[in-house]
């Protein structure tokens, strides 16, 4: 366990989400990151290794589980609500500035894949304040890679029966498989990984949260950040391909700059840890420290 790291629990609308602070040395004020994961995952899934980086940066850091995944409470077990999990970085954020030796004024939030998407829109909020905001690997609601068969008549049936607390399995390890998630090796990098190091982690989404998720469009927020975005594409990226990203390249707003980044989409966690861990690291270092 990182030295600095305590387990935290905070409200949010009733529901308790749970996961670390990651606390530099220092009296402080620090400036800050809230960060949570994506489609499904778990803090345990690589998280406290990006925590560990940014606090040793000099930032405070608040590493949870979504609403209804892992550590955290939820009424709907598994499902992915991308606009609870919207309001659950907003109420991170709010519990951070509660924190006497953090900069209040000096806030960013870092997301990956779904939540990477629900950071873009988080930074179009003016009432929040962010500071700065990194979207890894964003999930934009476009050029979305389509389940199988198998999993479309799932969900098409529990839509039909009314069944929306119905879950189907997140991941697939054949492309005509049942499960939500196929592309990219996410079949076993979700299981290798849940088996290491993440045990919380289940092989299930709540149908209800799929549909969700499929009203939700991101893209729609990109050009229109007025706090420093950071979109961090990865180049061979088929689950959230970065096509869409890529093509407003030179149509941004000043206010959100953009690296490319090579590998897949789940290079973010080992073998391009480094680099896309480092990109971060320098972006919040310019936009949130002094």
């Amino acid at each position: 366990m990182h030295r600095a790291r305590a387990d935290v629990e905070f409200d949010s609308q009733g529901t308790s989400l749970r996961g670390w602070r990651y606390q530099p040395d220092g009296a402080g004020p620090h400036p800050a990151i809230v960060m949570a994961h994506g489609l499904s995952a778990v803090k345990e899934m690589f998280l406290d290794e990006y925590a560990a980086w940014f606090c040793r940066a000099g930032f405070t850091v608040l590493v949870y589980d979504q609403p209804c995944f892992g550590a955290s409470d939820g009424t709907s077990p598994q499902c992915p609500y991308p606009h609870r999990q919207i309001q659950g970085y907003r109420d991170a954020i709010a519990w951070m500035r509660n924190d006497p030796t953090v900069d209040t004024r000096r806030v960013g939030a870092w997301g990956s894949s779904l939540s990477g998407g629900e950071v873009i829109t988080l930074a179009t909020d003016d009432h929040l304040g962010l500071a700065a905001a990194v979207a890894h690997a964003p999930f934009l609601g476009l050029d979305t890679p389509i389940p199988s068969s198998a999993t479309l008549n799932a969900i098409g049936d529990a839509v039909q029966t009314g069944n929306l607390d119905a879950t189907v399995p997140a991941v697939s390890a054949t492309p005509d498989g049942l499960g939500v998630m196929y592309e990219d090796g996410s079949a076993d990098w979700f299981t290798r990984v849940a088996a290491d190091r993440a045990p919380a982690w289940r092989n299930e989404i709540c149908v209800q949260g799929i549909v969700a998720i499929g009203d939700y469009q991101p893209f729609s927020y990109l050009a229109r950040a007025p706090v420093p975005l950071l979109p961090l594409p990865a180049v061979a990226d088929t689950f959230t391909p970065p096509g869409p990203v890529l093509a407003l390249s030179t149509s941004l707003p000043t206010t959100v700059s953009m690296i490319k980044l090579e590998g897949g989409h789940f290079d973010a966690y080992e073998a391009g840890f480094e680099a896309r861990c480092g990109a971060a690291v320098s972006f919040f270092t310019t936009h949130l420290r002094p």
